[in-house]
């Protein structure tokens, strides 16, 4: 694409911002961008029904000069920049009908894979939400499927998402709220980097952006637009992950959650979607593959051996001898209730066993 096209989509996205799909429409009515820069104020105000002022900005020199420096900018960064009509942008994003016309990365990572998921939740954290990201991610690499795993890096399950990515060697894409110039939190500088090592960091947001609240909702629905399916780990009854999740419904993608305890306030979200019929539940990966559509290489998994520590072969060993309830298991393994729920948990999310009726499991 040439230079001159360039300046043009990214003057578009700059003076439109959220409301790309104005943009996009005034492309497709004028037959091209290059054809929208050609018009005059009262033809461009006369198909958009815009304010004539904010036709005249959109046209106006400063606007262009504008747009001139950021492609330099992201010249210098090493940014790629991927316009609307582009090869390299992102094939399911695409679709979207609010999907942006300039989209920022930075990194090594295809932007449209062959599986995605976005795994997101609450900033607030609990070491068990942190823990079955963790598994997750581990299992969904075991199982052979090499699939790139999106949130948006911020404190919580998203970074633990992140983290897990890495450490499992699957590639993985983080979301911005801002300009790719400005990391944050600044806490997580030193593993962006890492991501955009073995990943991307993405964005629609030009460089020095202001950050506000409404950008986060913005970035959420990048979150949902890259990916095949969402899944909330944990969620209070308000938050950006319920949003992701909202967004994602609307664009048709998959939606699961993960469910948490009784009054738990960081699984609140999660139960009541699940509750609603707004999410699929998720006890294991294969959950997760059976609502993707994702065949696991089994091949690849059995190379992978499986390590247990004593008490989880206590518990496998426990459930040789048929169904048993979570109480039969408290008695037989006298494990305190909270760490006994988490290993069935994990021995679940491995494949190990299932989880029935009744709070009642066996194994596979």
């Amino acid at each position: 694409m040439g230079g001159e096209n360039i300046l043009y989509f990214m003057a578009l996205s700059n003076t439109f911002c959220y409301q790309s799909a104005i943009a996009r429409a005034l492309i497709d009515h004028f037959g091209g961008v290059a054809e929208v820069f050609r018009c005059s104020p009262n033809q461009l105000a006369k198909a958009t029904r815009l304010p004539l002022y904010k036709v005249n900005l959109l046209l106006s020199h400063q606007t262009l000069k504008e747009a001139e420096k950021e492609v330099e900018w992201c010249f210098q960064q090493g940014v790629n920049i991927h316009t609307f009509h582009d090869e390299t942008y992102p094939k399911r994003l695409y679709h979207c009908p609010d999907a942006p016309v300039v989209l920022y990365s930075k990194g090594t990572s295809e932007l449209s894979p062959q599986k995605a998921i976005a795994i997101v939740g609450t900033r607030s954290a609990t070491p068990y939400g942190v823990a079955i990201t963790g598994q997750i991610v581990q299992n969904l690499a075991s199982r052979g499927h090499h699939c790139t795993i999106v949130s948006g890096l911020a404190y919580g399950i998203d970074i633990a998402a992140h983290q897990a990515a890495l450490s499992a060697k699957l590639p993985t894409i983080a979301v911005f709220a801002c300009g790719l110039d400005n990391i944050q939190p600044s806490k997580h500088f030193s593993i962006a980097k890492k991501i955009e090592q073995q990943g991307a960091c993405v964005s629609d947001f030009h460089s020095k952006a202001t950050i506000t609240k409404v950008n986060f909702i913005k970035r959420n629905r990048i979150i949902a637009g890259l990916v095949d399916g969402v899944l909330v780990v944990e969620s209070k009854e308000k938050g950006g992950a319920l949003i992701t999740a909202q967004i994602a419904q609307s664009y048709d993608r998959e939606v699961m959650a993960v469910s948490g305890r009784w009054g738990d306030p960081c699984s609140k979200g999660c139960n009541a979607m699940i509750r609603e019929q707004q999410a699929s539940l998720v006890t294991s990966v294969e959950d997760i593959e059976q609502q993707l559509g994702w065949t696991p290489a089994l091949k690849e998994f059995s190379q992978h051996p499986i390590q247990l520590d004593l008490i989880d072969s206590g518990l496998l060993q426990a459930l040789e001898q048929g169904v048993r309830s979570i109480d039969q298991l408290h008695r037989t393994t006298q494990l305190p209730l909270p760490e006994l729920s988490t290993r069935l948990m994990h021995l679940t999310l491995k494949g190990l066993i299932h989880r029935l009726q009744q709070n009642q499991y066996c194994l596979c």
